[in-house]
């Protein structure tokens, strides 16, 4: 396993467990339907966190010139 393959499956790991802990604090603080603001929580915590991924790859100049992304 190569570098970036691990380094690949860590930011998968973390975006996971970022999404989990706002889906759960959403879900916690809006009882209402709490089923599916933990499902928008954790969607919008995993997006959240690839955004920020994304911005801090564009700021460092790391890119594939073939498919002009990261990932």
């Amino acid at each position: 396993m190569q570098t970036g393959e691990i380094f690949h499956r860590l930011r998968i790991g973390l975006s996971l467990v970022v999404g989990f802990i706002s889906g759960k604090l959403l879900a916690s603080t809006l009882q209402h339907h709490a089923s599916e603001f933990f499902i928008g929580g954790f969607m919008l915590g995993v997006i959240f966190t690839w955004l920020v991924y994304w911005g801090i790859d564009a700021l460092m100049g790391e890119h594939d010139p073939k498919t002009g992304g990261r990932w």
